[in-house]
C-alpha cells in the first residue's frame, strides 16, 4: 500500500452496482505469474472469476457497494494473486477521506487462448 500525492488514473473503474462487473460466471481456467515469474494455474468462476477479470481491465476503485476488497482479499492470499492498493488524498474541504485504487501486478492469462492481461 502506497500513499500518493497524484490523482489517479483516468481510466480507474468504479463498480457501483453488479452490472458493472464482467458478465460470465462460469468457470474459467487462469494463468496467473507473479513478479518471482512463478506460475499458477487456476479455476475461477462465479464472483471471484468476474472480480479477476475486472481487475485485467485496469485499476479498479476499491470502494464497491458490491465489496469487491472481499474478494481481491481471497484472491491475494488463496491464489497469490499480486495486486497492489494505492491511496489518494480525500477533498478536504468537503469532508471526504482518503481513498484507494487497486493496480494488478500478476500478469493473467486465460488458458483457452483468450488474453486476458499483461
Amino acid at each position: 500500500m502506497t500513499q500518493s500525492k497524484k490523482a489517479p488514473p483516468r481510466h480507474a473503474k468504479r463498480v457501483n452496482c453488479v452490472a458493472d462487473l464482467p458478465k460470465d460466471r462460469s468457470p474459467a481456467s487462469f494463468e496467473v505469474i507473479n513478479a518471482n515469474s512463478k506460475s499458477r494455474v487456476v479455476i475461477l468462476e462465479k464472483r471471484r472469476r468476474q472480480i479477476l477479470e475486472l481487475l485485467t481491465l485496469g485499476p479498479v476503485y476499491c470502494a464497491s457497494p458490491v465489496r469487491i476488497s472481499d474478494i481481491v482479499y481471497v484472491l491475494k492470499r488463496e491464489i497469490g494473486l499480486e495486486v497492489d492498493t494505492e491511496f489518494y488524498p480525500g477533498d478536504r474541504a468537503t469532508g471526504a477521506g482518503d481513498y484507494g485504487v487497486y493496480f494488478l501486478r500478476s500478469r493473467v492469462r486465460r488458458l483457452d487462448g483468450q488474453e486476458v492481461a499483461a
